[in-house]
C-alpha cells in the first residue's frame, strides 16, 4: 500500500500577491489529492507544519516516526537532504527528518508516549532518496510501462509549474501566467519529465527509468559503513541494481 505523507499545506508557494495563504493551500490540497488519485495511493495524509522554511525539526520528526510505527512503513521514499545545492529549507529538513524516523522508529524508548497510545516499535527496511540526488544513484528502477501514469500526475501540480516556468518554457513569466501559458507549460514539461527518464534509462539500457539512492537501515544507522570505507578509499561505487 501507498501512503502519502505531505509534511506542509505548501501555503506559501504563489508568486500571486492577490491569493491568500488559505487559497493556496487549499489548491494545494486539491493538486495533491488528483495526483495520488492517478497514482493510486491509499491515503494522503497533510500535516500542518508551516511552509517556507519556518518548520521544528524535532517536532517533525516525532510525527513522522508516529506515521512509520503506525503504518509499519516498510519503506520511506523521500527527498535526498544531501543534494548538491538544495536551497529549498523545506526539501532538506523534511529528507532528514524522514530519513531519522526511519532509522529510530524501532527504539521503544524514544517517544514513549506512542507507546503507551498502541503505537509500537517498527524497524524500516530501508530509506530511498529521490528526485535529484546528493550521491550517484545505486538503483534504477524501469518505469517503462507507468510513465505516461508518472506524467499525467506530475501535471497536476500547476501551482509549481507556475513557480519553476522558466525551466520549461523561458519566455513565460511565473508572475503572469495564462491559461494558455498553462497548456504550453503543460506540454514542455511533460517533454522534459519524459526525457529525464529516458535519459536514466539509457544509463542501464532500459526505455525509462527512475533513479534512487538506497540506504538500508540499522538501528539508528543506516548500513554504509563498507561502502563508505572503499569510496574514501577513493574506489568507485559498487554497480546499481536495476528493477
Amino acid at each position: 500500500d501507498l501512503i502519502n505523507l505531505c509534511c506542509t499545506r505548501g501555503e506559501v508557494g504563489s508568486l500571486r500577491s492577490e491569493i491568500t495563504k488559505e487559497q493556496v493551500a487549499e489548491l494545494r490540497e486539491k493538486e495533491l489529492r488528483a495526483a495520488n488519485e492517478i497514482l493510486g495511493v491509499k491515503e494522503t495524509i497533510i500535516l500542518d507544519f508551516p511552509d517556507g522554511g519556518l518548520m521544528n525539526g524535532s517536532e517533525l520528526r516525532e510525527r513522522l516516526v508516529y506515521y512509520v510505527r503506525k503504518f509499519k512503513a516498510d519503506r520511506v521514499v523521500t527527498l535526498d537532504p544531501w543534494a548538491s545545492y538544495e536551497v529549498h529549507p523545506d526539501h532538506v529538513i523534511v529528507g532528514r527528518m524522514a530519513a531519522e524516523a526511519g532509522t529510530f522508529a524501532m527504539f521503544p524508548l524514544l517517544y514513549p508516549e506512542q507507546i503507551k497510545e498502541g503505537i509500537e516499535p517498527y524497524h524500516c527496511s530501508d530509506i530511498w532518496f529521490m528526485g535529484i540526488l546528493g550521491h550517484q544513484p545505486n538503483c534504477f528502477i524501469d518505469i517503462s510501462s507507468t510513465l505516461d501514469k508518472k506524467i499525467q500526475a506530475a501535471l497536476k501540480f500547476e501551482g509549481t509549474l507556475e513557480l519553476v516556468a522558466q525551466l520549461f518554457s523561458p519566455d513565460i513569466s511565473p508572475y503572469d501566467v495564462s491559461p494558455k501559458d498553462m497548456k504550453k507549460l503543460s506540454k514542455n514539461a511533460g517533454r522534459l519529465f519524459r526525457s529525464m527518464a529516458t535519459v536514466m534509462g539509457r544509463k542501464v539500457d532500459l526505455k525509462a527509468a527512475e533513479a534512487f539512492y538506497i540506504q538500508k537501515v540499522l538501528p539508528g544507522h543506516f548500513d554504509n559503513f563498507q561502502q563508505q570505507m572503499m569510496e574514501m578509499l577513493g574506489n568507485p561505487p559498487e554497480r546499481p541494481k536495476i528493477y
